[in-house]
Order: structure tokens, then sequence, then C-alpha cells
């Protein structure tokens, strides 16, 4: 049931963002859309990605270890939002180092899907 929900309030989130318009270099609409994201996580592609990439310091069910940060009980926009600061380079924290290799690796799908599959699991 959590699961589902989380997969509404992720759709419901991404449809009322609405495509993004791309403007001409004079600022004005140049008319184009961008096309439409898939608005339900690849959750089976997510818990892959995360048993190889994320589990290692996160904990088997994102409750973190030692230093690294708990994930679970953060929304799924929150998750995503992160992961997109650490693969533009930002620093976030002293575990940046570690994370910003990781995420640079990701696509906005894998983001999406992680960010989904990790909102899913229970607090």
């Amino acid at each position: 049931m959590r699961r589902k929900l989380v997969f509404v309030v992720i759709a419901v989130c991404r449809f009322a963002a609405g495509p993004a318009i791309a403007e001409g270099n004079d600022g004005t609409d140049a008319g184009t859309q961008a096309s439409a994201p898939e608005t339900v996580a690849d959750i089976a592609a997510a818990e892959k990605l995360y048993k190889r990439e994320c589990r290692g310091c996160h904990g088997p069910t994102a409750k973190g270890l030692a230093s690294y940060p708990r994930l679970v009980g953060h929304p799924a926009d929150y998750i995503a939002g992160r992961l997109k600061q650490y693969r533009a380079g930002e620093k976030l924290g002293p575990n940046t180092p570690l994370m910003a290799p990781r995420a640079r690796k990701l696509s906005d799908d894998d983001i999406f899907n992680l960010a989904g599959f990790i909102a899913s699991l229970p607090e």
C-alpha cells in the first residue's frame, strides 16, 4: 500500500510540474516542449542499483551506517534533489567526495527511480 501511495505522489508531483518550455536566446518562448518524463519509478531497477551503489554505506534498509546518513523518511523529491546536487558537483558535506563520483554516473531516470525506491522503504 505504501509503495502505491509513493508512486501516486511522485506521479502527481511530476504532473503538477508540467512540461518544460524551451526559451530562445532572446528570452522568448521557442515553442518547444520537453518530452513528458515517466511517472512511475522502476522499483526493480532501482533496488538493483541501490544494492550495487548505495547499500555499502547507507545500509540494506537505507537507515544509515556509521557517519553515512539515514535516507528513509525523506520524500522522493528531497532524495532526487540531493543526488542531482552531488551530480552537479556541489559540496554538501563531508561525504561529498564519496557521493559525487557515484552520483555523476546516474542518469535522470536512475535518480528518479532511486528516489522512488528509497521513499517506498518502511521507516
